[in-house]
């Protein structure tokens, strides 16, 4: 995703048919769920709708940051690191987990920090 400083989505952002588009815009009626005929009109009135719902905070502003916060530190990606375990363990993580009132990757950080501790 890409940061994005000013409203979203940018005013140069412009909704076309190309001339690779498998809908003939001449020749072809298209209609919402609604049964609205779209038309520019139509795509023009949706996308001020946008602007306005995120003016007016309704929406959310992408901001390119998503998921969890980070565990680094603000402002960066916490690296991954993921393996393959058999369908009985994840299932004993999953439960010890719950106990213990904690998500699986929380349980699998402290246990692979315990691990390395030990040496």
């Amino acid at each position: 995703m890409t940061d994005h400083e000013a409203a979203w989505p940018p005013e140069d952002i412009e909704l076309v048919l190309d001339d690779d588009s498998e809908i003939d815009s001449e020749s072809e009626e298209i209609y919402d769920s609604k049964g609205n005929r779209i038309t520019d009109e139509y795509v023009n009135d949706a996308i001020d709708d946008v602007h306005r719902a995120i003016d007016e905070g309704r929406v959310p502003v992408p901001t390119g940051r998503s998921g969890r916060p980070s565990l680094t530190g603000e402002g960066t990606h916490s690296p991954r690191v993921s393996f393959r375990v058999p369908e009985e363990l994840r299932e004993r993580a999953k439960a010890r987990a719950e106990q213990e009132g904690k998500t699986v990757s929380a349980l699998a950080r402290e246990a692979f920090e315990q691990f390395l501790r030990a040496g």
